[in-house]
């Protein structure tokens, strides 16, 4: 740094300021422009208070973002119960939120569980044992003989 602003001062040459840098004039001048960049950007006006990085807008951004979700939640609740404190009739068509296309009115679908394997082979087996039970009955009303 000091050897670039004794050049730009005028007191070293271009040529002597490589040489005592042991680098190629070329690369003298790109170091140079490299460092008067650097100062021009330490000169300008920085914004005040802290800066902000780019996680943490996203961290504020996502919970803004459930913060507006709540409270658009609060308001449809509100909105449903009013019209039903005034006696409003419920407007056919209309969409619940992330309802993907079914009614507001619509109760949500509860998906079955899916049964274990477990639960599969107990099946079986009280199905193999009721269709057991009417051939033994079958048999001791016809005398016992098969």
């Amino acid at each position: 740094m000091a050897i670039i602003l004794e050049t730009l001062s005028g007191v070293r040459t271009t040529q002597e300021a490589a040489d005592a840098l042991e680098v190629a004039l070329a690369r003298y001048y790109q170091l140079e422009t490299y460092a008067l960049e650097g100062f021009l950007a330490a000169l300008e006006p920085r914004q005040r208070g802290r800066r902000v990085s780019a996680e943490r807008e996203c961290e504020e951004l996502r919970a803004q973002i459930t913060r507006l979700e709540r409270e658009v939640q609060r308001q449809q609740a509100l909105y449903r119960t009013t019209q039903r404190v005034l006696g409003v009739p419920k407007v056919p068509g209309t969409r619940a939120a992330g309802g993907k296309g079914k009614s507001a009115t619509s109760k949500p679908v509860r998906r079955r569980r899916k049964k274990t394997r477990g639960e599969r082979i107990l099946a079986q087996m009280a199905q193999v044992a009721a269709d057991a039970e009417p051939a033994e009955v079958q048999a001791s009303e016809t005398g016992g003989a098969s």
